[in-house]
């Protein structure tokens, strides 16, 4: 039983992560669709974001109150009919509109399996099971890529996001039908934690009080910035510029940061939870980040066999980035869990929001006139430019996980 409501918390995570991805295979669409530039592309898909983070600390505060049963159907429908209004759009706003309520069903999704983990499975098996959740919502963004670009040119970018939104509505009911808050023998506790209202913004206070709370998530926020930034938008346009390979193939070589994700987060939380070196392990990958990320942006003429290995390396050590929810939890007491994970989810997310539409900005400072098909293109130096804010990303986080100190992990929950 734990086992499917675990998969089935996991698999909403996998489709929200495709949700986020999308855009990214859909930029000539839109481009054309809505006649925009690379700015109102980032902002588009930024919509996601911008909703997405706010809704992190009431989806914690909520999370602890209610569980994640009914909270996960109900975002789930919600997901999904953004789809369905993302596909029907004839106007930017419209657009904009689904990529909303995308973004407040997907905000559910994280919280909602940090949760099924600690009130289903015991505190030592935390670590593994975040990765493997990650995995799994990293192989969904795997196939918001090149597998998503090949539906796409078969059956168009409407058609498409209808049956991701169909899709919605059944994992809303399956979810609703299946998934329980706690197992019977922790129902008693978890009426002990239960907080009554009136304790939640002193819930909320007690995080942010917590000096750490802020180091911690800002850390996690650069770590973070180059998925969302690269590997979910402008990554395979990057590719398709440089080295004037298919989109589609350039959403194959982008999706290996996201096969690195999978392959990494469950590995170094395993590591983690063995040597309990969190600061040292967060360290390691964001100065390997910086390498990579520059490797990539600034070495001329890779062969696609080593852009394509950087990628996945860049992927793996950026699941290193769980450790900084895991490091959330430890420096705070039980009953407030979710929300210290939502309030570090909201930076990394508000980081997200951000990011998107600064690059398409970058690109279109330095545009040089040019046009294809009615569409703007831009130059590899400018892609360059706009790039380097990904490995100055990483050194930040590494500075920013200098002032964290090691934390022994505090009990999920008890029996």
């Amino acid at each position: 039983m734990k086992w499917a409501i675990w998969g089935l918390a996991a698999f909403f995570y996998f489709y929200e992560y495709f949700l986020r991805v999308a855009p990214g295979v859909m930029v000539p669409e839109l481009m054309s669709a809505f006649s925009v530039n690379a700015t109102a592309i980032g902002a588009l898909s930024g919509f996601y974001f911008y909703i997405y983070a706010p809704m992190q600390l009431p989806v914690g505060i909520l999370t602890d109150r209610y569980g994640a049963r009914k909270l996960l159907a109900i975002a789930a429908f919600v997901a999904g009919m953004g789809a369905i209004f993302f596909s029907i759009s004839s106007y930017f706003w419209i657009a904009a509109f689904g990529r909303i309520l995308m973004g407040i069903g997907s905000s559910f999704g994280f919280v909602g399996l940090v949760y099924i983990c600690s009130h289903w499975f015991e505190k030592k098996k935390r670590g593994i099971l975040l990765g493997l959740g990650s995995s799994i919502g990293m192989l969904g963004a795997v196939m918001g890529e090149g597998p998503l670009r090949k539906m796409i040119d078969a059956f168009g970018w409407r058609s498409v996001n209808i049956q991701l939104g169909v899709l919605g509505f059944f994992l809303a009911a399956l979810i609703f039908l299946t998934v329980r808050n706690e197992p019977p023998e922790m129902a008693e506790y978890d009426k002990k934690v239960k907080k009554p209202t009136e304790k939640i913004f002193a819930n909320l206070k007690m995080v942010c009080k917590n000096g750490h709370s802020w180091i911690n998530a800002i850390a996690s926020l650069f770590l973070y910035i180059s998925t969302p930034g690269f590997a979910a938008l402008w990554g395979i346009s990057f590719i398709h510029s440089i080295y004037g390979i298919s989109t589609e193939l350039s959403g194959f070589a982008v999706s290996m940061i996201f096969i690195g994700w999978a392959f990494g987060g469950p590995i170094i939380g395993s590591i983690s939870d063995k040597f309990q070196q969190k600061k040292k392990l967060l360290a390691i990958a964001a100065l390997a980040g910086a390498f990579l990320m520059g490797i990539i942006i600034y070495v001329p003429n890779l062969p696609l066999f080593t852009l394509f290995t950087l990628f996945f390396l860049v992927g793996f050590i950026s699941g290193a980035q769980l450790l900084n929810y895991s490091y959330s939890i430890d420096i705070h007491p039980e009953h407030i869990k979710g929300t210290a994970t939502a309030f570090t989810n909201f930076m990394v997310i508000a980081g997200a929001a951000l990011i998107q539409p600064l690059i398409g900005y970058l690109l279109d400072l330095n545009w040089t006139g040019q046009m294809a098909n009615g569409i703007r293109t831009y130059s590899p130096e400018a892609y360059k430019i706009a790039m380097s804010c990904f490995p100055l990303a990483f050194l930040l986080s590494f500075v920013f996980t200098l002032f964290l100190k090691e934390i022994p992990p505090k009990p999920l929950w008890q029996k």
